[in-house]
């Protein structure tokens, strides 16, 4: 740093100061001292600013990167907000698991993250006694995507009413059998769509058959095999929500390997959309999160939570958008057919 500020000429005071962003400096000063930065091939020690200031300027986040493409659109978005504020992002991939989810947050904690966003799952009383920690020492800590019980930061989609919307479009088309695909208990957002279901049967005079709820656990391939040993049955659904985009897919191929046809023979709509979903023919009616304004939210509240770790914490419920198209069966959206469903199919 001394040989930076002899070739700029400033003092190694102004040198941190551009290097650390910790006061504004001209802008003909810092061109000079970034040239010399160039000049010398220096590179910024942050392992050392980080024990000067206690900050590493990270932020992890521990979330599935590998079960479900949405998280995908989140992870850029967040990465984007975070960089234009001067941090960095650590990914942690949980596999949707609690152990790794405690194991992996446990690793960010020992590289001295300045915060983390952590896509929480519950039943885990390991896991939430960690989170609970985390919130108790005042560590800047955000819970995205999935409601939490603990008292902390978050931001969710809306999904209870969602899936009632969802349940009564089916509804509105004549269906009384309508099954409903659901996902892994342990997260609350697949409590909360069950639940939101559950209400929509109940209004609507809906069968309560407990066989139309298809336990189809977040997964593409659990929900495929169980859904095709429902179409096997003798009172099958005549119609499908299917609560998240990936066994939406694995309903599409039960739905192929039982012969029938979306949505002449079974009406199909779901909760989560994908930007592939209208390459089907018919394409799927589905309900979209808005994943821009999940992760813009989510570095908004995780930012403000670092400048005031005692403020009182703060939950967003971000709506969700119908995307209504032809899968219900209502005919809604004109289209000429881009693909069918077997051919989309067997690409993936």
């Amino acid at each position: 740093m001394a040989e930076v500020a002899r070739i700029a000429g400033v003092s190694t005071t102004t040198v941190s100061h551009v290097l650390n962003k910790t006061r504004k400096v001209a802008p003909e000063t810092e061109e000079l001292v970034r040239k010399a930065l160039e000049s010398t091939g220096y590179r910024h020690n942050l392992a050392a600013r980080a024990l000067a200031t206690q900050s590493t300027d990270t932020i992890g986040l521990a979330m599935s990167v590998v079960t479900n493409p949405y998280f995908a659109a989140l992870i850029r978005d967040i990465e984007r907000h975070l960089r234009r504020a001067g941090y960095t992002l650590i990914l942690a991939d949980t596999n949707d698991d609690p152990e790794v989810e405690l194991d992996v947050i446990n690793h960010l904690l020992a590289r001295r993250v300045s915060g983390l966003i952590v896509n929480p799952l519950e039943g885990h009383s390991e896991l939430t006694q960690c989170l609970q920690k985390l919130l108790d020492e005042q560590l800047p800590t955000i819970f995205l995507d999935r409601r939490s019980t603990l008292p902390g930061d978050q931001v969710y989609s809306e999904c209870l009413d969602s899936i009632h919307h969802l349940t009564a479009h089916l509804a509105a088309q004549g269906h009384h059998r309508i099954g409903y695909v659901r996902g892994a208990v342990r997260e609350m957002s697949a409590q909360d769509r069950l639940a939101g279901y559950h209400r929509a049967v109940a209004e609507l005079g809906l069968a309560t058959d407990p066989a139309l709820v298809i336990a189809g656990e977040s997964d593409e391939r659990v929900a495929e095999q169980r859904l095709v040993e429902h179409l096997a049955s003798d009172e099958p659904a005549t119609a499908l929500v299917v609560s998240n985009n990936q066994m939406t897919l694995g309903a599409l191929r039960a739905i192929r390997r039982a012969g029938l046809k979306v949505p002449h023979d079974i009406a199909l709509v779901c909760y989560d959309d994908f930007e592939w979903a209208d390459l089907f023919d018919p394409q799927i009616s589905a309900m979209a999160q808005d994943a821009a304004r999940l992760a813009s939210t989510a570095v908004e509240l995780l930012l403000a939570r670092i400048r005031r770790p005692d403020r009182a914490p703060q939950s967003v419920v971000v709506p969700a958008t119908f995307r209504h198209r032809d899968s219900c069966g209502c005919g809604a959206v004109p289209h000429q057919a881009q693909g069918s469903v077997d051919s989309v199919l067997a690409a993936g």
